[in-house]
């Protein structure tokens, strides 16, 4: 059996006694909670750390209302089942595709976000993911070996192409699923 140690969680003031597999599994979930959050584009590193901490809150609710003065540690079973009833932690985004929808994919389309003439060029580099300042730098070298005739196409392009407002927007239109 592991030696008994003890958890101290957001929002409480008594620490909860528990074994080692028990901290181990509590640790695993907020470490890999922590690195969803901070994968999601959406959430800064100061939202992330308050979701952290929101969910140490609600761990600690559920341990004081299993736990109390004399009684036995959590076991790692406990709180597998503790966490389990949290359920795993996902960056906001768009939902999975069900088995009949596909996602969107990528489109063309004109970014307004960081644009310099247009945001043709911005728009050529998501669809393509490509780095913009390569893209910017191609389209300037053929502009100017063309002698200028790349110009008509692109000017074509910005009449043409639909206007997206950020990259993060043409990232969740791209991921979501096709409408019907």
């Amino acid at each position: 059996m592991d030696d008994p140690t003890t958890i101290r969680l957001t929002g409480h003031t008594t620490a909860f006694p528990a074994t080692g597999d028990a901290r181990a599994a509590l640790r695993r979930y907020l470490d890999e909670a922590h690195r969803a959050l901070r994968g999601d584009q959406d959430a800064d590193d100061e939202d992330a750390d308050d979701i952290v901490r929101d969910l140490e809150s609600a761990i600690g609710d559920r341990l004081s209302a299993r736990t109390g003065p004399g009684r036995d540690p959590v076991t790692g079973a406990q709180m597998a089942a503790i966490l389990d009833g949290l359920g795993p932690v996902r960056p906001a985004g768009p939902p999975p595709p069900s088995a009949g929808q596909r996602p969107r994919g990528r489109f063309w389309c004109r970014i307004d976000e960081g644009k310099w003439f247009g945001g043709v060029c911005l728009g050529i580099a998501a669809y393509g993911g490509f780095r913009v300042d390569w893209v910017r730098t191609v389209v300037l070298l053929l502009t100017l070996v063309t002698g200028g005739l790349l110009g008509i196409p692109y000017l074509v392009l910005l009449l043409v192409l639909p206007a997206v407002p950020t990259v993060t927007d043409y990232q969740r239109r791209r991921d979501a699923p096709r409408p019907a």
